[in-house]
């Protein structure tokens, strides 16, 4: 009996599956001989002119979370399979969006413009020092200004100029921050001028010493102290020794001349003081 050669040809078949921001393609190429290849790609749209912003936190660990905002005429300002990315992971330190109360690394969104508002949380396990500054931007122009509203100092900071610092006791904030894109007319991108009077505490700055001396003659109970530059930047903090009514502050270095703000939290809320260091 004889059997014929049986010759086997098979095409190309491409499977793609994708997944947020990854690609996974497996080809296999048979024409009598046979090669299996497989890709782990970034997943890329070709001419993608969709806004993105990516917002980048620092936490006193130094741990680093980038966060991602795209604009998709497919998407909505709300939850969207898909389109945003579930916040899974529970970091030592880390930030995220919040939509709907749920947490998200990435967002979606049909509109980013100037009436658009981004609430923002974050937690710390070490009280200290954090930034939230621009990692990096796509397709945003040079005129359209990023604001990071700090609701508890009542600051809105261009964060096109610099990174925003600020200093935050150990805990959970799902309240405190929001990227916007616009100051209200009848807010300041800096930080409050107008000062609780409270006429029984009394700052004062002793130039040839570097010293900021603090007088308190009142009965609140002083916790920490903080200094602002006119852009909100935050450029000292201070824990105040709560017992002391007279405190003298050591500056490490000599401030650059102008006018500060400085907040002090009591147990009754926050005092401002506006104050010149010279």
């Amino acid at each position: 009996m004889k059997v014929s050669n049986l010759k086997l040809t098979i095409t190309t078949v491409l499977v793609s599956l994708v997944f947020i921001g990854k690609s996974f393609a497996n080809t296999t190429v048979v024409n009598e001989n046979v090669s299996i290849s497989q890709e782990n790609s970034s997943f890329s749209i070709p001419n993608d002119n969709r806004r993105k912003i990516r917002l980048g936190f620092t936490a006193p660990s130094t741990m680093h979370r980038q966060l991602l905002l795209t604009e998709d005429a497919n998407a909505t300002s709300g939850i969207d399979w898909g389109y945003d990315g579930e916040y899974y992971e529970t970091e030592y330190d880390d930030m995220y969006w919040l939509i709907e109360g749920q947490l998200f690394t990435i967002q979606g969104t049909n509109i980013v413009d100037e009436t658009s508002n981004f609430p923002l949380g974050f937690h710390i396990n070490d009280s200290g020092l954090n930034t939230i500054g621009i990692d990096a931007l796509e397709n945003i122009s040079d005129e359209f200004n990023l604001y990071l509203l700090d609701k508890d100092l009542g600051v809105y900071h261009n964060l096109r100029d610099s990174a925003y610092e600020f200093h935050a006791d150990a805990g959970e904030y799902l309240e405190r921050f929001a990227l916007v894109f616009n100051v209200p007319v009848e807010s300041s991108s800096v930080l409050p001028t107008n000062e609780n009077d409270e006429s029984d505490i009394k700052i004062y700055y002793k130039s040839p010493l570097n010293i900021l001396v603090l007088n308190n003659l009142s009965d609140l109970t002083l916790k920490e102290l903080s200094i602002y530059n006119i852009a909100g930047q935050l450029v000292y903090n201070y824990a105040l020794n709560e017992t002391s009514a007279r405190q003298e502050i050591q500056f490490n270095n000599q401030p650059i001349k102008g006018t500060y703000i400085v907040l002090i939290e009591t147990d009754d809320g926050t005092v401002s003081k506006k104050t010149i260091l010279y």
